[in-house]
């Protein structure tokens, strides 16, 4: 008999034992021969991997794996054969508990029942039976290790496939995201919480994380070969469903972690189009982020492994492109170039409104900062306070709230007329393919005369969160225009020393509360004297 899965680290005489255990034959009404569990559990322990078997009604042995079950390919069996075979795996770290991956490996399989194990010190620490019951529903029993030991299978099946239910197991509906990341230690924790505030943003739940130091990283699998196996444990023990990295993984990235996890992966980048696909509302919004995903996915096409098949909604599939994305390279670059066409068309528009502003003698300041730093916000104050005509701005507390431009004409000081934009925020490890496909939208920051730098004086990590924003400026060619800085937030900072430090370090600082109605009369003045002495209404 073949021994499938990872025998990676595995001595050949400890695979013969494992296969001299197979030989037992399971009688009825047992689940499993007690001395080839009590070897099964042994084996777990010391090699510290999973051992899956598949056992026959008739008690025999038909299949092995090592290693994470869900993933390693099985000899193929009839449809009929498979409704026959039971599957008793073995979870190493004690947590006995089906995970969803398990339950979803049952149900395609289609098998008798699938029993899971934990393993801790060599002991069995419980375990859970599932099977399906006479309506197709499936059903799931806890059991103690002494339950395990006196349990009679075949009256178990036939008591329970015909009982009424009163438990459904449900493999999680709502999207459970583990977060990854591969990062030097000293910034990782704010990375991985920046990560966590993003998928709750695209509407996922959080349910662990896992860190690994950089030079640790694996340009095959993103991380190493023992993260990879708690990972996969820490997985089952979550009942996770998404995995999302922290950051762009190449395609070959992709297609390992999706074989090893059987699970949907996602990486930042593909984390970040899915909210944008969320808050695009207007027509060119919604042709920047399909183009964002298209040059996205166009190198990921080949090999991508699953997840190209993975269309039945959820995070990672929203969006303008979603039906798109089985599209081949040639039509996907068609698709690319049509885009690109459209939105030069939008951006020609918009030079012939900037042009016809110009003539007006307005002058445009344009609102930049971090995500959730209060941009919106401080647009809806500013027209608030000079009395601006125009439809209210509601500022919300999410990431990436704002995508499309809103522009506003504002009377500041006595009589000056300026106009005020709102653009998309910006995040650390922004993809680049973000950048281009909102380069008409940003075009607003190009040709502001003046930025309002708003930021989250707050936040622990407000300098990084102000150096990411000059850097993106610099890649806009933006980095040389006057800029103010609205520390925003004030009434959340705990230090007056924090506060004075970023005042020290950042351009033409003011420091207010957006939230406690602070005046605006500071940002005017300062406005007043970084502009050009034009614009005065007479």
């Amino acid at each position: 008999m073949d021994i499938l899965g990872d025998l990676s680290g595995i001595r050949s005489i400890q695979l013969e034992e494992l296969k001299t255990l197979a030989l037992l034959r399971t009688e009825r009404p047992e689940l499993i021969h007690a001395v080839l569990l009590q070897g099964v559990c042994s084996l777990t322990d010391k090699w510290n991997k999973e051992i899956a078997l598949y056992i026959n009604r008739s008690g025999r042995v038909n299949g092995v794996a090592i290693g994470h079950h869900a993933s390693v390919k099985l000899p193929s069996v009839r449809a009929r054969e498979a409704s026959h075979l039971r599957c008793i795996h073995t979870h190493p770290g004690g947590n006995f508990r089906l995970s969803s991956v398990d339950l979803s490996a049952f149900e395609v399989l289609g098998l008798e029942s699938m029993t899971s194990i934990g393993i801790q010190n060599g002991k069995i620490t419980g375990s859970e039976l599932a099977y399906i019951a006479e309506n197709g529903t499936i059903l799931t029993k806890p059991f103690t290790a002494q339950e395990l030991e006196r349990l009679d299978y075949e009256e178990f099946l036939a008591e329970n496939r015909t009982r009424q239910i009163t438990k459904k197991c449900s493999i999680p509906e709502e999207e459970r995201a583990y977060l990854v990341s591969v990062e030097d230690e000293e910034i990782a924790q704010e990375l991985l919480t920046e990560l966590a505030e993003l998928a709750r943003t695209a509407g996922v739940i959080v349910v662990g994380q896992l860190l690994q130091p950089k030079r640790y990283g694996s340009s095959v699998s993103y991380i190493g070969k023992g993260k990879l196996e708690i990972l996969n444990q820490q997985i089952q023990n979550t009942h996770a469903n998404v995995l999302i990295c922290d950051d762009e993984l190449t395609p070959a990235q992709l297609r390992n972690l999706e074989k090893y996890t059987d699970i949907k992966v996602l990486d930042r980048t593909g984390l970040i189009l899915d909210i944008f696909a969320q808050r695009a509302k207007s027509r060119e919004g919604k042709l920047q982020v399909e183009l964002a995903q298209l040059q996205y996915l166009l190198p990921r096409l080949t090999g991508q492994g699953q997840a190209l098949s993975r269309l039945g909604g959820g995070i990672g599939t929203r969006g303008p492109g979603e039906s798109k994305l089985e599209m081949d390279k040639r039509r996907v670059r068609q698709r690319i170039h049509a885009l690109e066409q459209e939105l030069k068309e939008i951006r020609k528009h918009r030079r012939t409104q900037r042009q016809q502003r110009i003539r007006s003698g307005l002058q445009l300041a344009a609102l930049v900062g971090y995500t959730n730093a209060g941009k919106t916000t401080f647009l809806q104050k500013a027209m608030e306070q000079t009395r601006a005509r125009g439809e209210s701005l509601v500022g919300e507390n999410k990431l990436f709230a704002t995508l499309d431009p809103t522009v506003r004409s504002l009377q500041i000081g006595s009589n000056r007329q300026i106009l005020m934009s709102d653009t998309v925020g910006f995040i650390q490890k922004l993809p680049p393919q973000l950048l281009n496909a909102f380069l008409a939208t940003l075009e607003e920051v190009q040709n502001a005369d003046v930025l309002l730098h708003v930021l989250d004086a707050s936040h622990p990590q407000a300098l990084e969160q102000a150096d990411t924003v000059h850097n993106i400026l610099k890649e806009l060619d933006c980095g040389d225009k006057p800029t103010i800085t609205i520390l925003n937030k004030t009434d959340q900072v705990e230090q007056i020393t924090d506060l004075n430090r970023l005042a020290q370090q950042l351009p033409h600082p003011i420091a207010l509360s957006l939230k406690n109605g602070d005046s605006l009369q500071a940002v005017w003045k300062m406005l007043e004297k970084l502009l050009p002495e034009n614009n005065y209404i007479e």
